[in-house]
């Protein structure tokens, strides 16, 4: 990974600066190039200059009858050619061409032009007193070979950034990789079941998102583990009672039963502690799913609160018609985004609770209402209610206030406790209009629809078909 990185560093830094480089260099060349071409004009002004006063001379000695040459005095890298108007040559320079003029003499400025077999770059200017042409070469190899030599010293001075780029890159990533492989080491050696958080001390700016993460992910593994330890230590603790009794039963029915009678008896027994102990494992299969659903989060979604009031009754109906039960319901408020079996446990749990506790004959309503910024959520029951100072006592786990008989394990006020902290969503205990209890839980408001008209639902299915049927399925209510 580092040496990747380092790679990848190298790599950025080289391109931009050649990048760079390149546009320097351009830009340089360009120059360069001006400032040649600037020096070839000096030197064809200088050589006018000298070779009016050379012709001058030659012309008061009466040597003015033909082609003079001059000494080498610019050196081997340049040519000049004075012409007169009437073309004739007056002077040139040291091996310059002879008789023939490197460029037609009535082009001016600068040119291309081939000198020996060697490509020179020209200019041309005609004097402006006497009107003497002058014609000056410079060898194109000698421009290269100056502007190469330019270039490499900025070659050589560009390596010197970026090796200090390149340093400081590498001693960043190995104090940042420093840090990374101190967790990985924490994490490889740690215990398995070792979830504390990471031991950070003064974390690069960087990887401080990444160590926040995953110090998060295991404080949430952590609450996950501990739920799943505490629901084993429930479940154990609480299916010892039913097993118990349980096996008296059968060892009652084996040993003991004297009769048919009491055979039959013991059997009884036996299939009504089976269904205690299949409702408790539901309990608690159903508080176990929804404390992991607290703990790892869970995604939203509206929900129809009367389809979910719908799915709960086709389970439920037949044990409200055996009582002879009114449910009455009133959605003003018909969609909450929620999480739907969270919302089925909360609504299924409540209305078991009120059908239970409802005496034969009596009335349950469930509605939702709109109030402020959140969406309430009501089922009051027309039984004896649960005295004001027990109302926290009945949130709390196995607690059935007291009560001795075989209905209930003391899990359904949790399961929907539960429910209600996972959507964040206060749940209280109130006095009930009708007389008995009323659940309230409030949710955030989220989602609504129209107001529904009220529409009462007295469940009166015959109760003779149901009197032969076991209202309690596989699930005790």
């Amino acid at each position: 990974m580092r040496r990747r990185l380092a790679a990848l560093v190298l790599f950025v830094c080289a391109a931009t600066l050649l990048a760079a480089a390149a546009a320097m260099y351009r830009a340089d060349h360009l120059s360069d190039k001006k400032v040649l071409d600037a020096r070839l004009v000096a030197l064809a002004h200088t050589a006018l200059a000298f070779a009016e006063h050379e012709i001058a001379e030659i012309s008061a000695e009466g040597h003015d009858d033909g082609v003079h040459e001059t000494g080498d005095t610019l050196g081997t890298h340049y040519h000049y050619q004075i012409w007169s108007p009437d073309g004739r040559l007056l002077l040139q320079s040291h091996r310059a061409p002879s008789g023939v003029p490197m460029r037609p003499l009535a082009e001016r400025g600068f040119g291309k032009a081939n000198v020996d077999g060697e490509s020179v770059r020209t200019y041309s200017e005609a004097a402006k007193k006497g009107g003497m042409v002058v014609q000056i070469a410079e060898r194109v190899g000698y421009r290269k070979g100056a502007i190469g030599t330019i270039t490499g010293y900025f070659l050589s001075f560009l390596a010197i950034p970026l090796l200090l780029i390149f340093v400081s890159a590498w001693w960043f990533l190995n104090r940042a990789l420093r840090s990374v492989e101190g967790y990985a080491s924490q994490l490889r050696e740690r215990h398995a079941l070792d979830l504390t958080e990471l031991n950070a001390v003064d974390p690069p700016t960087e990887l401080r998102p990444m160590v926040d993460s995953i110090n998060t992910l295991l404080d949430r593994f952590r609450k996950a583990l501990s739920v799943e330890r505490d629901f084993t230590v429930i479940a154990a603790h609480e299916m010892r009672t039913p097993l118990a009794g349980l096996r008296a039963q059968a060892q009652l029915a084996a040993t003991l039963a004297g009769s048919p009678q009491e055979l039959s008896a013991s059997l009884r027994g036996l299939m009504s502690g089976i269904d205690q102990a299949s409702y408790l494992l539901d309990q608690l299969l159903d508080l176990a799913r929804i404390d992991s659903l607290a703990v790892t989060g869970h995604a939203l979604d509206p929900v129809s609160l009367e389809g979910i009031y719908r799915d709960v009754m086709s389970e439920l109906g037949p044990a409200a018609a055996q009582r002879d039960l009114s449910l009455k319901t009133r959605f003003e408020v018909r969609e909450l985004l929620a999480e739907e079996l969270g919302l089925h446990l909360l609504m299924r749990n409540l209305i078991v609770n009120a059908i239970r506790f409802t005496p034969t004959g009596g009335r349950i309503e469930i509605g939702s209402t709109r109030s402020r910024q959140a969406v309430v959520l009501t089922v009051d029951d027309s039984g004896p209610g649960i005295p004001a100072s027990r109302h926290a006592e009945a949130f709390q786990r196995f607690n059935r206030l007291g009560r001795v008989d075989g209905h209930g394990v003391g899990l359904g006020l949790s399961i929907v406790h539960a429910v209600a902290q996972a959507h964040h969503a206060p749940v209280r205990l109130l006095k009930s209009p009708l007389g008995g209890l009323r659940a309230e839980v409030r949710f955030p408001a989220t989602a609504s629809g129209a107001p529904a008209p009220e529409r009462s639902e007295v469940v009166h299915i015959c109760l003779a078909a149901l009197r032969n049927v076991d209202v309690m399925g596989s699930r005790r209510y």
